[in-house]
């Protein structure tokens, strides 16, 4: 399989660590959408966005969500990362939507107060933003048990991928953001740089 992304995208960077707790072998395509090489990315996905994941038998995947479903439904019962049904599932879900509701406002934080030139920043809106990151860490770092990993297992699960990448990805970038003590994400977060594919994937700035 073939992924298109950077590690610098919260969204890609998930899907890689999926893959290498799963086992699954992939090549890496780590292209800047936001650069010149946007018509490679349009190439593989019509919107230009990234993750997009190419199956071995030429079938291309967008978006996070359903690249996550397919990885989840084609692993062997022991290597899915979210729990099948009930209470643990839904209570996963809900790790993995903070954490994705808080990447996607760095991302947009991005486009607004970095890729945008300073004479057309909108004040109000990139406060606006910074303050859903910080409200976002502040939830994440509340579903963080005091030890252990979120998955109430004896690894990390989907939920645990999806809060470590949002909250480095907003620390690496906006490191004036301050939520404030977040104690459980810190230790969770060193936790995972335990395992090498965190460590790999992380994005350097």
């Amino acid at each position: 399989m073939i992924l298109y992304g950077r590690d610098m995208s919260p969204f890609a960077r998930r899907v890689a660590i999926w893959c290498s707790l799963q086992g699954r072998e992939i090549e890496r395509r780590q292209i800047q959408v936001a650069g010149p090489e946007w018509e490679q990315v349009k190439a593989v996905n019509p919107l230009g966005r990234v993750p997009a994941l190419v199956l071995d038998d030429g079938e291309v995947l967008v978006e996070t969500w359903a690249i996550i479903d397919h990885l989840e439904d084609s692993a062997p019962e022991d290597k899915r990362l979210i729990p099948a049904t009930g209470a643990a599932r839904r209570s996963m879900l809900q790790d993995i939507a903070y954490a994705t509701a808080t990447g996607e406002k760095v991302v947009a934080l991005v486009y607004d107060k970095v890729r945008r030139p300073k004479e057309l920043h909108y004040a109000a809106w990139i406060e606006r933003l910074e303050s859903q990151i910080v409200a976002g860490l502040r939830a994440m770092e509340a579903r963080v048990p005091v030890e252990g990993w979120m998955s109430g297992t004896d690894k990390p699960g989907g939920g645990d991928i999806a809060t470590v990448v949002s909250a480095e990805m907003a620390r690496l970038v906006f490191p004036g953001i301050d939520a404030g003590p977040l104690p459980h994400l810190d230790r969770l977060i060193a936790d995972a740089e335990a395992i090498p594919c965190f460590v790999e994937t992380r994005p350097k700035v």
